[in-house]
């Protein structure tokens, strides 16, 4: 006997678009995801200054790689203009790449900052794309239609692109390993299972949270059957080839300023409930925030010099108030998934952000509204949606990929730092996710009306 789960996904299959209904609908999300984040990174006012000398986070020492990079080959966060830079391994190698390529279309700064922001912008559109296209077999068509709309007016990822920050490859990269993953599945294709393995590797090289992502995925793909044994062997290969080879790079790089050491940062910074308000304390040199950080810093120096030290001084600090940190960490994923960029300029900003148009256009500031007012359910409604999947006997390669890496990501940056910029690559999982609970619970309400009401022949035979 076939599972009323499996009964609603046998459902969503009678009612999934025609190819040329998907295509439509692709297409018309794409260019309105396009338009809409256009219109924001050429209207929007960033305060982003990436080639001066201050600290500022993450644009700027993406900036100062992709730099190093292109003028001397080195990949570094050393200033710009010094003779020989120092090569690191503290940030991940994908973005910059990426700003790299752009630089080497233009030397002049303010047209590759322009270029920069403008590719993003399409870069979004592709991710609205490429989500769609991979969700016409997992939803309805109505259901489609309102998770790729919804997808191209999300104000998070509509404003994204204006800012140098990884979120924005990360999110293309994943969008495009999933629809890969869900035609490979389809198809069978060894293929594209392949170009799959690739897509994941380098969606890991921009986000290394990712990096262990195979592993649940082809844990998950083995239960449910999606893919055999060899096909799994091929994607975990595929997938695993260039994260080993940029470890090796790594391991030859001298310096405290690794990968494992940023992580060690993350880990102590989002042990503290405080830091999100110390850190933007701190930046207005209020004295109890500058205490606040300090305290922090102490903690990162010892979890560099000596773990064992760095770990029982956090272990100490969470034994002074355990009901605190039990607390603390059991709410961190309302931050991820929750609305306000904390780790920045609060609301849906990064950096200090004028003239957003958000605020001064009022269709934005009325789809802004309709969507924070929304976005506490959004999260819950695509939990149920994990659960739909996860209890279904053969979902979709897609959907599956969604609610593992949903739950990947929940878990990592739970015990990490949580903050809903870190969410942005993946709010196209959460709509979905979201979309799919709304069609098992019409299928389920339909299956329950058709055994109230018997077919109109059997009423009259009877």
């Amino acid at each position: 006997m076939t599972s009323p789960i499996s009964e609603l996904r046998a459902g969503d299959a009678r009612l999934a678009p025609s190819t040329s209904a998907a295509l439509g609908i692709a297409a018309i999300a794409g260019i309105l995801a396009v338009f809409l984040r256009w219109y924001f990174v050429t209207h929007a006012q960033v305060m982003q200054p990436l080639n001066e000398d201050i600290s500022w986070g993450d644009a700027m020492q993406h900036y100062r790689y992709a730099w190093n990079l292109v003028h001397h080959g080195v990949y570094s966060s050393d200033v710009p203009g010094q003779s020989r830079p120092r090569a690191d391994a503290f940030r991940d190698p994908g973005y910059p790449v990426f700003l790299a390529a752009l630089m080497w279309i233009t030397d002049d700064f303010d047209k590759w900052y322009a270029i920069t922001l403008l590719s993003q912008a399409v870069m979004g559109g592709m991710t609205v794309v490429c989500a769609t296209l991979g969700l016409r077999h997992a939803l309805p068509t109505k259901l489609l239609a309102f998770a790729a709309i919804t997808m191209a007016v999300w104000p998070h990822l509509v404003a994204i692109p204006a800012y140098v920050l990884t979120e924005n490859l990360s999110a293309c990269l994943f969008a495009a390993t999933a629809l890969t993953l869900g035609e490979a599945a389809r198809r069978q294709s060894i293929k594209l299972l392949a170009l799959a393995g690739a897509l994941l590797a380098l969606t890991a090289l921009t986000n290394a949270v990712l990096a262990p992502l195979f592993v649940p995925l082809a844990l998950a793909f083995a239960w449910k059957g999606t893919f055999t044994r060899r096909q799994l062997l091929v994607l975990a290969t595929v997938a695993v080839i260039p994260l080993v080879a940029w470890n090796i790079r790594n391991s030859t790089i001298p310096g405290p300023f690794s990968s494992s050491f940023r992580a060690k940062v993350n880990l102590v910074q989002g042990s503290w409930p405080t830091y999100h308000a110390a850190s933007q304390l701190a930046l207005r040199h209020d004295p109890i925030g500058l205490q606040t950080i300090n305290a922090i810093d102490e903690e990162i120096n010892a979890m560099r010099l000596r773990p064992a030290l760095g770990l029982k001084l956090m272990s100490d600090r969470m034994a002074r108030a355990p009901g605190t940190y039990f607390l603390w960490y059991l709410g961190k994923p309302t931050l991820l998934w929750g609305w306000e960029i904390a780790l920045g300029s609060g609301d849906i900003y990064a950096y200090p952000t004028r003239n957003s148009p958000f605020m001064t256009n009022p269709v934005m500031k009325g789809i802004e509204a309709i969507t924070y007012i929304f976005n506490g359910l959004l999260a819950v409604v695509a939990l149920v949606g994990v659960a739909v999947v996860v209890a279904e006997r053969n979902p979709s390669a897609i959907m599956l990929t969604f609610a593992v890496t949903a739950i990947w990501v929940t878990l990592v940056y739970g015990a990490l730092q949580s903050d809903a910029r870190y969410a942005i690559p993946f709010r196209t999982a959460e709509i979905a996710l979201a979309c799919t609970t709304i069609a098992a619970v019409i299928k389920r309400v339909g299956l329950r009306k058709d055994e109230a009401d018997p077919l109109p022949t059997a009423r009259g035979n009877a």
